[in-house]
């Protein structure tokens, strides 16, 4: 009989220590890797902030850190400011962004509140708070390519120089894509579930809203241009399609949807399909919001009325159509006259 052969054990160890060798060599060149992104990753920081200042803005933080080693980056900063040459701030409690080092076009941002944007050319003033607000950016070609936004339990307090308002919402999303099919349009999706304005007591319903919008060559803002701009690059007007407006009001619903032009004065003009379901119980609802001398809700009381016999049944709900008209940020519904949309962009600028 044969003994089997067993290897010697100089040449297991000798393998044992090749790997732990090729180990502490590839920690060695990850780390190298890592620290030389982290370098490259700061003085990017450094190249965007003073093409922002150049371009007019002004942006810091304080304590700025890069850390997430091995795998990712986290670039972290509190008290942020931000200021541009017009005279507007916003200031933001911690500002925090992560990428995996495989992925760095895909970054994930968080902000800790508070926040408060001033605007002083306008007369405006807004403070904001949240339990949680996260973004993920992609970017695309050197730009961003798209933004999903959610914030839960949103708050604000909003002050113009007639008016303020207070709000509150369970969550608020916002997504930003390129179109399917539709080179440089942007597309957007928003949704405010459970709005509550809380300036306006008489109103006790919460209000939700869903909106979807294709803008365009609107992608142009994802480069870095402004809406003044991009009319401007359109021969002063700017295609907005209205693919869905949608409102819940207690047991109402509006609905709209319609084709807008934002022109060279930054004034939008269209006109819009517009469906309210269960008019009755919506101007009930309105009703404390109006004093009992103006005589909008009665005119519009009367339009509804008039209407009702060319109301459809809509999932359970007799709804009514009424074609809106904006005519340089003037809206009416035939002669009666709804309010002013304010200029999207001051002309000029």
């Amino acid at each position: 009989m044969t003994t089997p052969s067993t290897k010697p054990a100089g040449s297991t160890r000798r393998r044992y220590v090749l790997l732990i060798g090729a180990l502490v060599l590839v920690a060695a060149g990850w780390s190298a890797a890592w620290f030389y992104g982290r370098s490259e990753l700061a003085g990017q920081i450094d190249l965007q902030l003073a093409g922002l200042s150049r371009q007019g803005f002004e942006v810091s933080c304080q304590d700025l850190s890069i850390a997430g080693y091995p795998f990712r980056y986290e670039v972290r900063c509190h008290d942020v400011v931000s200021s541009n040459k017009a005279g507007a701030t916003g200031t933001l409690g911690t500002l925090t962004a992560v990428a995996l080092i495989y992925n760095p076009w895909h970054v994930i941002f968080e902000a800790g509140g508070p926040a408060r944007l001033t605007d002083p050319l306008q007369g405006l003033a807004g403070d904001f708070g949240w339990e949680s607000a996260r973004a993920s950016l992609k970017m695309s070609e050197g730009s961003l390519g798209a933004l999903d936004a959610v914030v839960s339990k949103p708050d604000a307090v909003i002050e113009g120089p007639y008016s303020a308002g207070l709000f509150a919402a369970d969550k608020a999303e916002v997504h930003l894509r390129e179109a399917p099919n539709l080179p440089g349009a942007l597309e957007s999706f928003l949704s405010l579930t459970a709005l509550k304005l809380k300036s306006l007591p008489d109103l006790k319903e919460t209000v939700s809203l869903r909106a979807q919008s294709r803008i365009t060559g609107g992608m142009g803002l994802f480069a870095g241009a402004n809406t003044a701009q991009l009319v401007q690059a359109n021969d002063g007007e700017l295609p907005v399609e209205l693919v869905l407006f949608e409102a819940t009001l207690g047991e109402s619903r509006v609905n709209a949807a319609g084709d807008l032009v934002v022109s060279g004065d930054g004034m939008l003009s269209g006109t819009l399909d517009l469906t309210v379901g269960n008019a009755d119980a919506l101007l009930e609802t309105l009703k404390p919001l109006f004093p009992p001398q103006d005589s909008s809700l009665a005119l519009l009381d009367g339009v509804l009325k008039s209407l009702e016999p060319t109301a459809q049944e809509i999932d359970g709900v007799s709804t009514i159509a009424l074609p809106v008209q904006i005519d340089h940020g003037l809206v009416r519904i035939g002669l009666l006259p709804l309010g002013q949309i304010p200029p999207l962009f001051l002309a000029g600028t």
